[in-house]
């Protein structure tokens, strides 16, 4: 005698990239469903998921009878509007649209692409069954967008990407010099590196043998050689590291070797490495704009004005006056603890379940219908 098939609740997404938040949380989901009972996979466009495993390339066929399905927003899409074509219900997980204003100068391109991502989120809205969002912050837009219902589901960091060896010389190479300043994220106009780099010009002031890493792809090359350039103007550029993409191991390195992880975005829908570097005991100081202040929770210290020469002052106090930085570790280490998994399984779970999908589906195997309320 046959079993009945499992339920299917599959998930699209643009790319999967390695080493990106997005997909990372994607794979986890992925699991977290496979685990309740669900049929489920990832459809992504291969071409620009080159040489990751465990996808497959994106199907109309696949899914146009799908009663339901998972799509990660995070830029204007062709299979977005081929789902919202077909009248598909979504479970739309949105993960923040950097404002097209940021590379307006630089990339037209892609501008025009984030664009079109934020007008998308006007013509899909009947079509979402739920909007789910990275932080109060972007839950925020979609409430503005005329989303309902809404609700937040943070990225997960999965603690056994992080519980890794030290690589030896990396770490001995860091720590044989000055204080280490640290940034991790792509090299984007909205992460603001140039601030990082005036930053690092005044506090070598103080400390004349101070650091800064900058961890990340260099997407925009463009950028990236203005950054260069005006690290050179300001006579910092032996000073600064810019590692493009690193290994997991090495990401890891960077964070237990640096003395301080400072962040002068001025866009992030979520902000991982913020709970990266809380898991990992380096103090934060960062900018407290969009979804940082909800990410960091009254943890790390925040600013609110560019003053370098000030900010210099409290990078220093942070690294050398231990009883702060002992303060601001054990506070950090309380706020992360929302991020990991059992908090969000447990969230992602209510959901599902406010929506009927988890009853429904035990119910009837092989079909469930979707609520509304």
């Amino acid at each position: 005698m046959s079993s009945a098939p499992k339920p299917s609740l599959h998930q699209v997404v643009e790319a999967i990239l390695p080493g990106d938040a997005t997909s990372d949380h994607v794979y986890l989901l992925r699991r977290w469903l496979r685990e309740m009972g669900f049929n489920s996979d990832i459809y992504t466009d291969l071409e620009a998921s080159a040489g990751q495993k465990g996808v497959l390339p994106f199907s109309m066929s696949a899914l146009a009878r799908e009663p339901l399905v998972i799509f990660h927003h995070t830029m204007g899409s062709n299979m977005l509007d081929e789902l919202n074509k077909a009248g598909i219900p979504l479970l739309l997980i949105y993960h923040n649209i950097t404002p097209p204003e940021f590379f307006s100068r630089l990339d037209i391109m892609v501008a025009q692409q984030l664009l079109r991502g934020r007008r998308q989120l006007q013509e899909v809205r009947s079509a979402t069954r739920l909007a789910l969002s990275d932080s109060p912050y972007s839950e925020r837009e979609l409430v503005e967008f005329g989303f309902e219902p809404t609700g937040v589901l943070p990225i997960v960091l999965d603690e056994s990407q992080y519980d890794l060896p030290l690589q030896k010389e990396l770490f001995a190479k860091c720590r044989a010099e000055g204080p280490l300043l640290l940034f991790v994220g792509r090299v984007a106009p909205n992460k603001r590196q140039e601030d990082l780099l005036a930053l690092l010009y005044h506090y070598r002031r103080v400390r004349p043998e101070a650091r800064l890493v900058l961890v990340g792809g260099h997407g925009e090359t463009d950028y990236l050689n203005w950054l260069l350039r005006f690290a050179d103007r300001l006579g910092i550029q032996d000073a600064v590291t810019f590692t493009g993409h690193v290994s997991q191991q090495e990401m890891v390195t960077f964070y237990r070797a640096a003395d301080l992880f400072i962040s002068m975005s001025e866009h992030e829908g979520f902000g991982k490495p913020l709970i990266e570097s809380m898991y990992l005991d380096l103090p934060v100081l960062a900018y407290a704009a969009t979804a940082v202040p909800t990410t960091m929770g009254g943890a790390g210290v925040l600013f609110g004005r560019k003053d370098y020469e000030a900010l210099a002052e409290v990078v220093d106090l942070i690294i050398y006056d231990t009883t702060l930085r002992e303060q601001l570790i054990a506070g950090q280490r309380d706020r992360v603890k929302a991020f990991l998994e059992p908090q969000v399984h447990g969230q992602w779970r209510d959901y599902l379940e406010a929506m009927g999908l988890l009853a429904q589906a035990q119910a009837i195997p092989g079909s469930f219908e979707v609520s509304l309320g």
